[in-house]
């Protein structure tokens, strides 16, 4: 009985000695926390130091949290992130955080591809974001995703062409009226040959003019193509494209300054400064960036694309995901660092507003007043979300090749509801 005992006990100590060794092990190896990202750019602009930052603010974490290690696959294109996001979603084995890809949000939401934020996310940190970002992330209401960067349309304009027709810069509340008559009074043969040679405007799309309609790709019926508001967007683009008798004015033509308005977003604004982007900084006219005109003062008309970072709902490491997402979206000082390296905007206001962002911007050399951090500021504080959000990529193409067609062909209120009818058919 006494050697039961004995034998008992060795075997109970031996069992905990080994357990005891198993959790000091498993204590001792590091947790991996996945990251999702593609490299580059959100925003199609040549950029070779976002993914500095994203490694920068890995080292911070990796120093807050020794027992982490933090892995990304590297190199993957923005043209082929969503399909081989898709097929690990498929496999399962998607990243615990991971950018979403720009078209796929309201799909993947749907879907179950995301964690809920709502329970993680208190009010103090929500209502630090422009309500614009915040919103690009929410889905029927909920919060899926957080904003790391965000990226306006602004109109750009040529403030010397202005003055010398005696036009004053229009104001923040300025319509497609102003818009309009300011573009037939530019619109003129300048030096006597009998050809039009300056210009009102390039580059203005009818998403553009749809949402200064306050017009819509999407109701509660699905597409909305045949609507009032896409029908007047598509007039307005009509009448500005006659001023030009047939000629198709580009941004090249802006570039020589013969142009009144161009609208960029901000990303290209900040991209036109190094080689080779750099025709405006060696022209001989000054500029300056406002809101997009609307149909009615009042309507927000300036669109603003966001990136953003989804956690899987598949992740088993959620606190650490969103412990890793706070740093890099809501950390002021990794925005700024942001703001500093990409040429889109910081989704924080603080950030926006800093003295950091005021002299990178007066930094730029198109001139004193050409994007100020105030104007950069209520801009992102009297916008909407991008309206090509309302379908994927492969709808929106075939839609803009249809429009594009109506308004070469004229016949924009004879078509738009067979292409409406055609929308509807493919499902989406």
């Amino acid at each position: 009985m006494k050697w039961r005992m004995r034998y008992l006990t060795m075997f109970i100590s031996a069992l905990l000695l080994v357990t005891l060794s198993f959790v000091l092990w498993t204590s001792n190896q590091k947790k991996i926390l996945r990251i999702g990202v593609y490299a580059g750019s959100s925003w199609d602009v040549p950029n070779s130091r976002e993914n500095r930052v994203l490694d920068n603010i890995i080292r911070q974490f990796e120093k807050s949290y020794p027992n982490v290690k933090v892995v990304y696959e590297s190199g993957i294109p923005k043209k082929d992130y969503d399909n081989w996001l898709a097929e690990k979603i498929l496999k399962g084995e998607q990243a615990d955080v991971f950018m979403v890809p720009e078209n796929d949000f309201s799909m993947l939401a749907s879907s179950g591809a995301f964690k809920s934020l709502d329970s993680l996310i208190s009010k103090e940190e929500a209502v630090a974001y422009y309500p614009v970002a915040y919103q690009a992330g929410q889905y029927q209401g909920h919060s899926y995703a957080l904003p790391i960067e965000s990226n306006p349309v602004m109109m750009c304009v040529n403030k010397d062409l202005l003055e010398k027709e005696g036009i004053s810069i229009p104001d923040s509340n300025w319509t497609l009226e102003d818009l309009y008559a300011i573009c037939q009074k530019v619109t003129k043969d300048t030096d006597g040959d009998s050809l039009i040679d300056q210009y009102g405007i390039t580059d203005y799309t009818w998403k553009q003019a749809l949402v200064a309609y306050n017009g819509h790709l999407r109701n509660q019926n699905g597409v909305n193509v045949d609507s009032v508001e896409m029908h007047q967007a598509l007039s307005f683009i009509s009448k500005l494209d006659s001023l030009n008798q047939r000629y198709k004015v580009t941004s090249n033509d802006f570039d020589e300054g013969k142009v009144a308005f161009y609208p960029m977003s901000l990303a290209q604004y900040r991209t036109y400064k190094p080689y080779p982007y750099h025709v405006a900084k060696y022209s001989r006219f000054s500029w300056t960036c406002i809101p997009m005109p609307a149909a009615k003062a009042g309507i927000p008309a300036t669109q603003v694309k966001t990136s953003l970072f989804a956690m899987s709902s598949k992740t088993k490491q959620d606190k650490l995901a969103w412990e890793f997402m706070k740093l890099l979206c809501q950390n002021h000082k990794n925005q700024q660092e942001l703001f500093a390296k990409s040429q889109g905007t910081s989704v924080l206001t603080s950030v926006v507003k800093s003295s950091q962002t005021k002299k990178i911007l007066q930094a730029d050399d198109f001139g004193l007043d050409s994007l100020t951090s105030q104007r950069l500021d209520h801009m992102m504080k009297h916008s909407v979300l991008d309206i090509s959000r309302d379908l994927d990529y492969h709808s929106l193409e075939r839609l803009d090749y249809l429009l594009g067609n109506a308004l070469k062909n004229n016949e924009i209120d004879s078509i738009l509801p067979s292409i409406q009818r055609e929308m509807e058919e493919t499902g989406k």
